[in-house]
């Protein structure tokens, strides 16, 4: 039986560490002192919402978002080199454990420099969607881990609705909200339209409109409050799937690989340009939803 001691690093966005501290925490219990998750400072008041259960070292990264090495296209490329240079250097000073070696869901030039003196690994093979990865990759290292948890079995009466991505190309748009909308009146439900602080207000003024504090307490309690949840493709989305509440996402594009996995499996997925489609889509998840 392997040994090995596996460091699997997060230091970009958001919706990537709730990604990763989904499937660890889901690690057969015998397995768990072998893994753990270093994450940067910026994912630390995320980290303090999530399910106990996951070993979770945090690395002072020097920078309160995405570190810009990760961020090129909008940080430039002087801002770049210099977080490089500063998260290599922070993460040489993380005690390694024997045996202990570092994994990066991808292992580019990028990955392989942060890394410097640790031993790198990365999945050798890419499955249908990162959640399918992550297992694999983890069982080549025999560790095994559990299902996703059973989704919310109430039936559904609330439906959460979170328009907003940090890519505007995601975010959803007035024609895409008035299909939805529409979708879930038909189906007898609840809307209600879950807005951060600091968010740009829908295109339209919308009764079910509920603004929420801008922290990640804020968002899980929302999503805690409703019984399913359709969401762009974002935070949101896989964060709802964690806490066990049935998820529909809304994309601009296909983009299997990074759904989440409930969405994947029973495809609850739409194209918000194909509205016929989406219509249907959302009408079938809503239906499921409600007899669950």
């Amino acid at each position: 039986m392997s040994t090995q001691a596996i460091a699997v690093a997060s230091a970009k966005s958001f919706g990537d560490f709730v990604i990763a501290h989904s499937v660890l925490h889901r690690i057969e219990n015998r397995a768990k002192s072998r893994v753990r998750l270093i994450a940067c400072s910026h994912l630390r008041d995320l980290n303090s919402i999530l399910p106990d259960g996951v070993r979770v070292t945090l690395v002072d990264s020097g920078e309160d978002r995405v570190p810009a090495v990760f961020d090129v296209k909008k940080c430039g490329m002087s801002a770049a080199v210099q977080s490089a240079l500063s998260l290599r250097r922070r993460f040489q000073h993380i005690e390694r454990y024997d045996h202990e070696t570092l994994a990066f869901d991808v292992l580019g030039v990028r990955e392989r420099f942060i890394a410097g003196r640790w031993p790198v690994i990365a999945p050798r093979t890419k499955g249908r969607n990162i959640y399918e990865t992550y297992s694999q990759f983890l069982a080549e290292q025999e560790i095994r881990t559990a299902p996703m948890a059973s989704m919310n079995t109430a039936t559904a009466r609330s439906v959460g609705i979170f328009p907003e991505s940090r890519l505007v190309a995601k975010r959803l748009t007035a024609g895409t909200l008035s299909v939805i909308l529409d979708c879930i009146a038909r189906a007898g439900l609840d809307a209600k339209m879950f807005i951060l602080s600091g968010d740009p207000a829908p295109p339209r003024d919308h009764p079910c409109i509920v603004n929420i504090p801008r922290n990640f307490e804020s968002l899980a309690d929302a999503i805690r409050r409703v019984d399913c949840v359709i969401s762009a493709d974002s935070l949101p989305a896989h964060l709802a799937e964690y806490l066990a509440r049935p998820v529909f996402v809304a994309s601009p594009a296909p983009n299997e690989y990074w759904l989440p996995l409930g969405c994947f499996t029973n495809k609850y997925w739409g194209i918000v340009a194909e509205e016929a489609i989406l219509s249907a889509s959302l009408d079938r998840f809503l239906d499921e939803s409600k007899a669950a």
